[in-house]
């Protein structure tokens, strides 16, 4: 008796401790990148970016090896939100759209210009939205033709864009959480950029076998929102580091400058004054792995006002000019003509954001938050008029711990350059 009773429990465990609601993986359309534009009638268009099952010639499913295919296919349905463009995209597939694993989310330019804020609820509400996702916006371009683009180096193109971001030196799965931190804090948002790139030369395939450069996607920088989630702008590849650097989340940066082309063109010149006119015109090409920022409210006026100390650690990558780098002396010069240099395109992107976006994305008003809890009390409520006016003292100071593996240039001296 005891053991059909024990038998009786044994099975009755097995059955209702089952995964009953689960979903097989062959039933489920596993979504990687998932775009939102804007349609002239006001309606939304969703595209989805999914995972194509390895499908041999024959028709049937490989288990391992390259496919014929591409690795994945894009799909696209109408709809009043996120929500329901899904709903509608659905019936036309024959497996569960699955978004847990969803990497990137693409916004095209027309949306972000109306505003973002009526889509992004539910990549904030739905669990099945991982917060450290990826978000871009697509300038000049929509969400659709972005995730339509093959990309050669990778299966995926919503894999792609994550690895061009980590590559530039920009970090990576976290802006979508870093948008909802930043709206519900300053009011403004940043996010990162991509554009729809053609060739710089078109070249014409001579044989089936040429593989000329073609329309691919790219980072262009940074797109910019204001308190209503409003496009106001966009910080380009050349000037979107700024802020990762002020904010100690840049990684690594390449800086080329042309030597002595603003300075005075006195030989011999000290630190100060860059390099010798001996080297005017010339390029010197720097790499830097190690960022480091210090901001420093001073509340002494009727304004606050902020000493940014901005610090790096690198080595000279490349010398077009005739100095001779095995000297300390002139390296001494490279540092300060790349602090002059960086200090100068630094002050220009803190302009172009205080006057032409007038929003904060640098995190300024959080530190007076910290530092200084009760005056900031007092500049709160009207954050967002008096920080196009604060004044901003940029300091750079470049750490150039090594020249190559030859300090002089292996080039024949030219140009009056130091032989010795």
């Amino acid at each position: 008796m005891f053991r059909k009773i024990s038998s009786v429990f044994l099975v009755l465990s097995l059955i209702l401790t089952g995964c009953w609601d689960r979903q097989e993986l062959n039933d489920q359309a596993i979504v990687l990148g998932w775009g939102m534009d804007l349609m002239e009638n006001g309606e939304y268009l969703a595209t989805a970016n999914l995972v194509l099952p390895l499908v041999s010639k024959s028709g049937g499913q490989e288990s391992g090896g390259q496919s014929s295919t591409s690795g994945f296919m894009t799909e696209s349905a109408f709809g009043k939100n996120n929500r329901d463009a899904e709903q509608n995209m659905q019936r036309k597939l024959s497996r569960v759209l699955f978004p847990g694993h969803r990497r990137n989310i693409f916004i095209g330019e027309k949306l972000a210009e109306k505003g973002v804020f009526s889509i992004m609820d539910e990549y904030g509400r739905s669990p099945m939205v991982r917060p450290r996702s990826n978000i871009f916006v697509v300038k000049g371009g929509t969400a659709q033709e972005a995730m339509s683009i093959a990309y050669q180096l990778e299966a995926n193109p919503a894999i792609a864009v994550q690895k061009i971001q980590e590559k530039s030196g920009a970090p990576i799965s976290r802006s979508l959480l870093d948008f909802f931190i930043m709206a519900n804090g300053t009011g403004c948002g940043v996010m990162p950029a991509l554009s729809i790139g053609t060739p710089e030369v078109n070249t014409d395939k001579k044989t089936p076998e040429d593989s000329p450069p073609q329309t691919t996607l790219s980072l262009y920088g940074a797109a910019v929102f204001n308190e209503k989630l409003k496009l106001a702008g966009y910080l380009n590849y050349d000037e979107f580091w700024v802020r990762l650097w002020i904010t100690n989340r840049l990684a690594f940066r390449n800086f080329t400058t042309i030597i002595n082309s603003i300075d005075a063109d006195k030989p011999g010149g000290a630190a100060a004054d860059a390099l010798s006119g001996a080297t005017r015109g010339k390029t010197v090409s720097i790499n830097v792995d190690t960022f480091k920022s210090q901001i420093t409210p001073v509340m002494t006026g009727a304004l606050p006002k902020f000493r940014i100390l901005l610090e790096g650690k690198g080595f000279i990558e490349e010398n077009n000019s005739p100095l001779n780098l095995s000297r300390p002396d002139n390296v001494q010069k490279v540092e300060a003509r790349m602090n002059q240099y960086l200090e100068a395109r630094i002050k220009k992107v803190l302009t172009k954001v205080q006057k032409d976006f007038k929003c904060d994305i640098f995190g300024f008003g959080d530190t007076i938050h910290h530092r200084h809890p009760y005056q900031w009390k007092k500049l709160a409520a009207d954050w967002d008029t008096i920080f196009p006016d604060i004044d901003m003292d940029v300091t750079v100071k470049l750490n150039l711990t090594g020249t190559g593996l030859t300090g002089q240039s292996l080039l024949p001296t030219r140009d009056g350059g130091e032989g010795k």
